[in-house]
């Protein structure tokens, strides 16, 4: 019973954040896939792709709302897994490994990479969707064809969440379309969660302060940041990926741009993670509190 508190004081707190910051993550979708050969946007920065969609399509329609319906629900499964299960887990390594002792930073790596991975197993369809969503998003024209955005000129593929998911799964299947670039996800999601909670948690013994909001805030931040930082690499495969391209496709890119097109985007999801921790992991915790599970 209380494993089923912990996951469900997660759900909620991860929609929520990850749903107010949606835009920093269209940011970050447009600018990994934009390409200099056939240039959309006239400053490929994070500022200038901003300052554009919002111009041509708006702050809500633009930035705000693309794959929004997918990132909830995605979030609201993700994240009761990845974040839910994390503390049963920690103990459970800490009481087999170490006698019942307090947990290790190998142990609460360990337990962070495994709930990171086990959900994003479970959400990497919605993923998908989220991604093609994201990165679809435009204004659409009389003709039914994009006008702005990064398919300007071509005609409009999904017409929702639920049309996008099935729409993939009926022309491209399961394995190579919902699951597509499933092996970089996971990969992504366990290095991400392995980063992200176990810093969080290693910060809040080190520091000592009291339980409370300041102490939240701080390690939230500061473990969003260095998670974006490990996994940014992983981030820009898994979107490049997601659109439909191959291993050889990544290798020929990267031979083509170097090192650094793997940081593409690294400032809106640098920002956006530490914003979503600083509003996600303080909500999950006071979401526990009012459960009554104990904090992280």
């Amino acid at each position: 019973m209380s494993v089923a508190r912990e996951m469900m004081s997660a759900g909620p707190g991860c929609a929520v954040a990850n749903g107010l910051l949606n835009s920093l993550e269209t940011t970050k979708v447009k600018l990994q896939l934009h390409s200099s050969s056939v240039p959309v946007y006239s400053r490929p920065t994070t500022l200038g792709v901003m300052t554009q969609i919002a111009k041509e399509e708006g702050v809500v329609r633009g930035l705000m709302m693309p794959g929004l319906s997918a990132s909830l629900t995605r979030s609201m499964l993700y994240g009761a897994y990845r974040v839910g299960l994390y503390a049963s887990a920690r103990d459970f390594l800490a009481g087999t490994m170490n006698g019942g002792g307090e947990p290790s930073l190998a142990h609460r790596i360990a337990s962070g990479m495994f709930t990171g991975g086990l959900g994003s197993m479970l959400s990497c369809p919605l993923d998908v969707v989220r991604t093609r969503m994201q990165a679809d998003s435009g204004l659409v024209g009389t003709d039914g064809r994009y006008t702005t955005g990064l398919r300007r000129g071509q005609s409009v593929r999904y017409q929702g969440m639920m049309d996008c998911f099935v729409s993939i799964l009926r022309n491209e299947g399961l394995r190579a379309g919902l699951y597509r670039g499933s092996s970089v996800t996971v990969a992504r999601a366990s290095m991400m969660n392995g980063a992200q909670l176990a810093s969080y948690d290693t910060l809040k013994r080190f520091l000592y302060w009291e339980e409370g909001p300041f102490l939240h805030l701080t390690c939230a931040l500061a473990s969003g940041i260095i998670a974006q930082t490990v996994v940014m690499p992983i981030d820009t495969i898994k979107s490049y990926m997601m659109l439909g391209n191959d291993w050889k496709a990544v290798w020929n890119i990267m031979k083509t741009n170097g090192p650094f097109w793997f940081y593409r985007g690294y400032m809106p999801a640098c920002a956006g993670q530490g914003m979503i921790m600083v509003l996600q992991m303080p909500m999950i915790e006071q979401f526990r509190i009012m459960l009554g599970v104990a904090a992280i």
